[in-house]
This record gives structure tokens, C-alpha cells and sequence, in this order.
């Protein structure tokens, strides 16, 4: 397989369909959805005020109900969110071999069609049938490298130092055995995915022609990961430096905002309430300027990663296609010798 065709094409449809900007945006979006913030509350100020008083029921009340709140949207947003990922990873991948099928770029909404539709529900069961096992059976190798440290109970020093030692070591080993099986996992789940899409089949038959796939060219997909990682850590670099011009951007245009409203609420207010209304206003702007332009260039690199595997798919498969079919075996060639007359 030409890899570096492959690449090319992938960038040339990347540069060229703007449609795909659209869902590759949205990818992105709620791909960084998942990861949770670190913010955290001090039990001492949530027990009272700073007077020293002790808070209202009416008002802890209001707080537990904010809490359900809360917690109920982000279960409902973490359920959109996911629905919303494997709609666009189907439409993505559709959209790609329909456009090498026929040359014609089709709309967003047209790409929403392709990837609302149950292939998008088998994408997520092919995840939850493979992620599962998988994530259990870490689980209990974490647990297993953990067994050493039982050996604290006893009062000696030696088996306590001895079992630290075991223990961390074996952490690292599984450390190392869990980034490469998520490397091999990962390639294999985008060729599940697209015998899905694009064959649709079934989740156990995906999974079987994918791995069938990988198998019979298992040095061309190597070499197409080697490739894709590198390139992926290369963008990530140059991503470095435009999130800092994008951080000083952000705190200049947050400032004029955040500065006037925090002047004007200090002609009314006291003490932090002017500070409070400025960030009220000030962050939200900072973070619009930093996080749209960020998730923007981040869906192009998830819009160029299907492309470049679904290209790669379809290669492989002309190439089976292509491969011509063994004859049988000629008949040895009768050698008998005629007997003297």
C-alpha cells in the first residue's frame, strides 16, 4: 500500500471539504465533553459562613437541590454527548467513502442523515463490547500488583520494603502493558468501525472482517500507525504555541469587559462583589477566545485521523480485490517412456 498516497488524499479532502469542518467540530466538542474539572469545596466554609454563622436550612436545601440539578443535567449532557460522538464518527467515515465513490461533497445535513442510523448505535456497542472486558481485566491486574502491599501487616521491615518494591514495579510493567494493548485496540476498532459503516454488518461480524482485515495486512496498518502517531505529536506541538498566543489574546479581551463591569459594580458594591462580577464576565470570554479556536483545529486533526483510516481501509480491501486468484496446480507431465519395440 502507498502510504504516503493515502496521507495526501486524507489532506486533500480535509482542505477541501468544508462540510466536514462542521462535524469534525462538533467531534471534537464532545470528545472534550468527558474529562471532568478539579474544582473543589472546603467543608469548613460549606459548614458556615465567614462570620463564623451558621448557614440557613433554607439555603443548604437550595444548595442540595442544586446539586441534583447539577448532577442530572451532567448525566443528560454526558448521554447527548455520547450519542452525538458516534453519529459524527459515522457520519464522518460515511461521508469520506461516499465522496470517493462518487466525487460529490454532500452537505451537513445530508452527513448527519448518513450517521443517524443504527450503524452509529453498533459503533457504540463494538466500544462497550470490547472497552469492558478490557477495562476488567486491568482492574484486576491493578488489583493482583497490589497484593505485595499486604505484606504491611506484618511487623517486619524487610517484606514490608520488599512488597513496595514488587508492587511498584509491577504497576509500571502493567502501565507499559496498558498503553500498548490501548494502541492495538484503538487500530483495531477503527477498521471495526468501518467494515460496519461502510458493509454494514452486525457487531460480532465487524469484528470478526476487521480483525481479518488487520490480520492479513497487519504490516501496512503498523506502518499507517507509526505514521498517524507521529504526525498527531507533531501537530500537538504546533499546537503549543497558538494555545499561548490564544491565552494572551483571551486575557486582553477579557479584560476590557471584565475591568468595565467590575468598575461600575465598585461604584455600588463593596469589598469582592466587584471582583466576583468581573470574572462572572471576564472568564466566560477568555475561555470562548480559547477553547473555539483550540476544538476548532482539534476536530481538523480528528476530520484528517478518519479520513486517513477510512482511506486506508478501502485500500486494503482493493488491494484483496486486486489480488489475483491461485490457479491449480499444473499436472506433473507424463514422463513414461515408450518400451523398446
Amino acid at each position: 500500500m502507498d502510504h504516503m498516497k493515502v496521507l495526501k488524499r486524507a489532506w486533500h479532502i480535509v482542505w477541501n471539504y468544508r462540510g466536514l469542518w462542521v462535524l469534525g467540530f462538533i467531534l471534537a466538542l464532545v470528545a472534550a465533553g468527558g474529562g471532568g474539572n478539579g474544582t473543589q469545596f472546603s467543608s469548613s466554609r460549606a459548614a458556615s459562613s465567614p462570620g463564623g454563622e451558621a448557614i440557613p436550612p433554607e439555603v443548604v436545601g437550595m444548595l442540595v437541590a442544586i446539586g441534583v440539578v447539577l448532577v442530572c443535567v451532567v448525566f443528560i449532557l454526558a448521554i447527548v454527548a455520547t450519542v452525538a460522538r458516534y453519529v459524527m464518527e459515522t457520519a464522518l467515515i460515511r461521508l469520506v467513502d461516499d465522496y470517493e465513490e462518487t466525487g460529490e461533497k454532500r452537505g451537513v445535513r445530508q452527513g448527519l442523515r448518513m450517521g443517524w442510523s443504527r450503524t452509529a448505535l453498533r459503533l457504540f456497542l463494538i466500544d462497550l463490547l470490547i472497552d469492558v472486558p478490557v477495562a476488567v481485566v486491568f482492574f484486576l491486574l491493578f488489583l493482583l500488583a497490589a497484593a505485595p502491599l499486604l505484606l504491611w501487616i506484618i511487623e517486619d521491615e524487610a517484606p514490608r520494603v520488599m512488597g513496595t518494591a514488587t508492587t511498584g514495579c509491577l504497576f509500571f510493567l502493567i502501565m507499559l502493558l496498558t498503553i500498548v494493548v490501548s494502541v492495538i485496540v484503538s487500530v483495531l476498532k477503527c477498521f471495526f468501525w468501518r467494515v460496519c459503516a461502510l458493509e454494514e454488518l452486525g457487531v460480532i461480524e465487524s469484528i470478526r472482517q476487521g480483525y481479518a482485515v488487520v490480520r492479513q495486512h497487519l504490516q501496512d496498518v503498523a506502518v499507517m500507525q507509526l505514521i498517524t502517531t507521529g504526525l498527531e505529536l507533531g501537530w500537538s506541538l504546533v499546537l503549543i504555541p497558538i494555545a499561548l498566543l490564544l491565552v494572551i489574546l483571551g486575557g486582553v479581551i477579557a479584560a476590557v469587559p471584565a475591568l468595565l463591569v467590575g468598575g461600575l459594580a465598585s461604584l455600588v458594591f463593596e469589598e469582592t462583589v466587584p471582583w466576583i462580577l468581573a470574572a462572572m464576565i471576564g472568564l466566560p470570554v477568555f475561555m470562548l477566545v480559547l477553547a473555539v479556536p483550540m476544538t476548532f483545529l482539534g476536530g481538523l486533526m480528528k476530520v484528517f485521523q478518519s479520513s486517513t483510516w477510512t482511506l486506508t481501509y478501502r485500500e486494503l480491501r482493493a488491494l484483496e480485490d486486486q489480488e489475483p486468484a491461485r490457479l491449480p496446480e499444473a499436472a506433473a507431465p507424463d514422463l513414461e517412456v515408450a518400451p523398446d519395440a
